[in-house]
């Protein structure tokens, strides 16, 4: 870190309010290199500038005040909200691609038309954790029915399947 004064003496008291200021925006978790402050003094307006490379980009900020100490924390603000816009940027915003209840591929073109007569429809239902009774007493009477299930002992994926009136399979794959 350097710090330069124009028109002013930089005391110690000044150097370690600066640096403790500075040392907030390691909560960032940015490394600031080539770190360097000015500040200066003109007639009743102090005024601070700070550049800096974070990442390889070089930021720049400026605060005046009449007060030194106070123009000194407005710097280090202005400096905190370019580094929190900087990292906001490098944040991929896009949702991670969530796996819907209910796919519908993409419309088919003319030639896919030719060859495909029908669109299909993919559905995932969610599974329901159920012992084999629970499964059954689901079912539907009609013949054709199926349960998908997750078995409640064994935890695999089984099918329940009503094959006739009075007939029911369970298909374990």
């Amino acid at each position: 870190m350097k710090i330069t004064g124009r028109h002013l003496v930089v005391t110690p008291a000044l150097r370690q309010h600066i640096e403790n200021r500075f040392e907030r925006l390691a909560r960032y978790e940015v490394k600031l290199s080539h770190l360097e402050v000015i500040l200066s003094v003109s007639k009743l307006q102090h005024a601070a500038e700070v550049v800096c490379t974070v990442q390889g980009r070089r930021i720049q900020a400026k605060a005046s005040t009449p007060e030194m100490y106070a123009t000194i924390d407005q710097l280090v603000d202005r400096l905190g909200v370019q580094i929190r816009k900087h990292k906001e940027r490098k944040v991929d915003h896009k949702a991670p691609i969530k796996k819907s209840a209910r796919k519908i591929l993409r419309p088919a073109t003319r030639k896919e038309e030719e060859k495909e007569e029908e669109e299909i429809e993919v559905i995932r239902p969610a599974r329901a954790v159920l012992t084999l009774e629970e499964a059954k007493r689901r079912l539907d009477h009609l013949p054709g029915s199926l349960v998908v299930f997750t078995a409640l002992s064994s935890g695999k994926l089984q099918i329940l399947q009503r094959v006739d009136r009075d007939r029911v399979v369970l298909i374990d794959p």
